[in-house]
């Protein structure tokens, strides 16, 4: 382990002043973005969003909660105090926040009401594994940085709809067919053009979080580490981690 706390403040330097942060993947965004925004908020003001559906944040993940259109957010992100966070939706239906469409969030970042944006990109309906639909995931073309996130418990989960979304077109594209997911089935999926990355921008930086690091065994969390090196073809960044004790127990960058 490399230090406790540190996950945070790592990934806190690929967020850019200005331009959105994307979240996607599935096993963990949620935590990852209000722990990158408590983070962030240190150094500003942080708009917290989604492109989908959140549920509404408890107290402790956010207090400031702001339902409405894209511009009266702008104008409410601007009358806040230098340095707060605030999630921000265009609507709510069933318990779930309901996002703004990426060309809105890069609205919002490009006109300075907040400091930082960082939006949840994606939906997997907390599998961590997923097959991609055409218009998914919904990312903002000025995003500077997409932290795509994979549960570590994948390795090895068996192949099926309790682990993957859509989960016979997931084996089909990827030729999984082994009963669980093995090491090269998730290399295929974190590495393929519809995989995590698809509708990243090309001038993104790029980061894989696999979360969730805490409940892998000895054997199976040196086996998985192992790949870093093959992953970083794709990514900036390669971080084993947990997002909900903002954790960072290895990391590897280009």
């Amino acid at each position: 382990m490399i230090n406790l706390s540190e996950l945070f403040r790592f990934l806190a330097k690929y967020a850019a002043r200005g331009a959105p942060s994307a979240i996607t993947g599935g096993g963990g965004k949620t935590s990852l973005l209000y722990g990158l925004g408590a983070e962030l908020e240190k150094h500003g003001r942080v708009l917290l969003t989604t492109t989908t559906k959140i549920f509404r944040p408890k107290p402790e993940e956010c207090r400031g909660v702001f339902i409405g259109p894209a511009r009266l957010c702008a104008e409410f992100l601007r009358a806040a105090p230098e340095r707060s966070k605030l999630t921000a939706a265009s609507g709510e239906k069933d318990g779930k926040l309901i996002g703004y469409a990426p060309e809105e969030i890069d609205a919002l970042a490009r006109c300075g009401a907040a400091d930082f944006a960082v939006a949840e990109c994606d939906g997997s309906r907390g599998r961590p594994l997923k097959f991609y639909e055409e218009w998914e995931p919904p990312v903002p073309e000025t995003s500077a940085a997409v932290f795509a996130v994979m549960g570590a418990y994948a390795a090895g989960a068996a192949i099926n709809d309790e682990n993957i979304f859509r989960a016979d077109k997931f084996r089909e594209l990827h030729g999984a067919h082994e009963k669980a997911a093995s090491l090269k089935t998730l290399l295929s999926y974190l590495l393929h053009a519809e995989g995590p990355l698809k509708n990243a921008p090309r001038a993104a930086k790029k980061i894989l979080i696999i979360n969730k690091w805490e409940t892998l065994d000895e054997k199976r969390a040196a086996e998985t580490e192992a790949i870093f090196p093959a992953l970083l073809e794709k990514y900036d960044a390669v971080c084993a981690a947990s997002a909900r004790r903002g954790e960072l127990y290895a990391v590897k960058e280009k």
